[in-house]
């Protein structure tokens, strides 16, 4: 009870803070969320650190967010899991460019482990990497994405639905037992198609 601060829902963010991350439209999400739709039932706790940390601090300081968003650096595994297992919705704010389209995000993964349904705008590999785990924004649109989270946190079946569903698909298909021999396969592949060596 003590992270969600009094509030019956907690959102979380996992991973670095830097410029391509998209956490500071994580804060313009949490400004819509608790100004525009006036939800002060909600929490927003970002853990993490990286290039961007003071500047988002001062962003969520300037929106009046002091009391709703918490920044905590960075947190042993312990804390980083007691956060994620008390989250009602893990946040994957990765905006949409050539690089983040067809990256598989970490934090997406950890999110999924826990258990967690995800809020993520639509990118190719996101959708790959989670399925109908995650529920997908209009890329980069802020307003879309509040109004994602606002919904799946005020629908607890479908946010346990997906939760399981994210789970198992890391239990029984992403997990490193599975991919390590897709892995080796592409290593076999790539060594057996080599042109031999001159001599």
């Amino acid at each position: 009870p003590a992270l969600r601060r009094g509030r019956r829902y907690l959102a979380a963010y996992l991973g670095v803070m830097g410029p391509q991350d998209g956490v500071d439209l994580v804060l313009r999400v949490a400004d819509v969320v608790i100004h525009r739709l006036g939800r002060r039932d909600v929490a927003f706790t970002l853990v993490g650190s990286g290039d961007c940390f003071v500047e988002l601090c001062a962003l969520r300081d300037e929106l009046g967010l002091a009391g709703d968003v918490e920044l905590t650096g960075r947190l042993p595994d312990a804390e980083v899991a007691a956060v994620l297992s008390t989250a009602d919705v893990g946040l994957s704010p990765d905006p949409k460019n050539p690089l983040n389209d067809v990256s598989t995000m970490n934090k997406t993964m950890e999110y999924m482990a826990f258990e967690l349904p995800v809020v993520a705008f639509d990118l190719r590999e996101t959708r790959v990497s989670a399925g109908e785990a995650a529920a997908y924004a209009t890329p980069n649109e802020v307003e879309d994405y509040a109004r994602l989270l606002v919904e799946l946190l005020d629908d607890e079946p479908r946010r346990r639905r997906m939760g399981a569903l994210g789970r198992r698909r890391v239990v029984e298909e992403l997990a490193w037992d599975y991919q390590a021999v897709r892995y080796l396969d592409v290593y076999r592949r790539l060594l057996d198609s080599r042109p031999l060596a001159r001599v």
